[in-house]
């Protein structure tokens, strides 16, 4: 039974490196298909049916289709769709055919057998391009600095993960990275590329399974986060502030501290991204103008509240 992937950190959306390893091995997958196609009606030609392995009911399981099935797990639940179709319009194109060998071996072959085959391939192959065509949209989306999903993404992504998850709280977090224009100006933009690249690379890590982080644009990122309660998204948002002071980025033989602002508040149903970005974004500002390196939770009504829980371990 096909199951969304679960393991790792931001399983949620692929990443480029993913996207372009799933798509080459389908391609090749589906160039050994062709090869399994001439092999079929050559077996019927020269008399051999019984070589012909496809005769066997599970002959999907055992090609390079049925195995690429078995190597590769849907990341979401809109991949579970495309996965399921392609599962079984694949193993319907296997039975159509193994049905057209037998007729023809035992020359009861119509015009029907050929059409309902033809039906079936025509029915796989589309299944497939719209998969890909999928995953080259979603490559397109992909931040390619940071290789993080970007705005984009994150706007296409968020009315469904909203519904989706309607029965969890969901949070969003906006990270700004403190006095990035400095790093800027005293390193060269090189190095700010560097920091970007590392704190994107770190982020991914730190995150529990499930939260989706986003290349907001310049130096912001977005982080679309599960918690039980206001006070456990502050935790994690807190978390995060203190990991990343923790961790200065490497770049040559320099040691640069970061730090960030985070403004947090809860992604209420039915709101557009807009006016939760908005919210997030004022509670950021009011972090940067306390001092930063520092987070803020603002509420629904436009009010910071007195949430500064005790950072746990890590």
């Amino acid at each position: 039974m096909l199951r969304v992937q679960r393991s790792g950190e931001n399983a949620m959306i692929r990443t480029t490196e993913e996207i372009d390893s799933i798509v080459a091995d389908l391609n090749r997958a589906i160039e050994a298909h062709y090869d399994w196609l001439i092999n079929m009606f050559a077996c019927v030609v020269n008399n051999s049916i019984e070589q012909a392995a496809d005769l066997n009911a599970s002959s999907h399981l055992l090609c390079h289709i049925g195995q690429w099935l078995d190597v590769y797990k849907p990341a979401n639940e809109d991949e579970l769709t495309y996965f399921k179709s392609i599962n079984s319009t694949h193993a319907n194109m296997h039975e159509s055919g193994r049905i057209l060998m037998q007729a023809i071996h035992n020359k009861h072959v119509n015009i029907e057998h050929f059409s309902d085959f033809k039906h079936h391939l025509a029915i796989f192959s589309s299944g497939v391009t719209t998969y890909k065509t999928y995953l080259l949209k979603l490559r397109g989306g992909i931040d390619v600095l940071t290789g993080l999903p970007g705005r984009r993404l994150l706007d296409e992504t968020y009315t469904r993960k909203m519904a989706t998850h309607a029965e969890q709280n969901l949070y969003l977090l906006l990270l700004d990275i403190d006095h990035f224009k400095q790093v800027n100006d005293t390193y060269g933009h090189l190095v700010g590329d560097d920091v970007l690249r590392e704190l994107a690379k770190n982020l991914r890590g730190w995150l529990h399974k499930g939260d989706t982080v986003f290349r907001f644009g310049g130096e912001e990122f977005i982080i679309i986060l599960h918690a039980p309660s206001d006070n456990e998204a502050c935790r994690t948002a807190h978390r995060l502030c203190d990991v990343i002071a923790s961790h200065p980025v490497q770049c040559d033989d320099k040691q640069l501290p970061v730090t960030v602002t985070i403004g947090i508040t809860q992604a209420l149903a039915n709101e557009p991204i807009d006016v939760v970005e908005k919210r997030a974004d004022a509670a950021m500002y009011r972090g940067k103008q306390s001092g930063r390196n520092r987070c803020m939770f603002m509420d629904a009504s436009g009010q910071i509240n007195g949430i500064n829980p005790v950072t746990p371990a890590y």
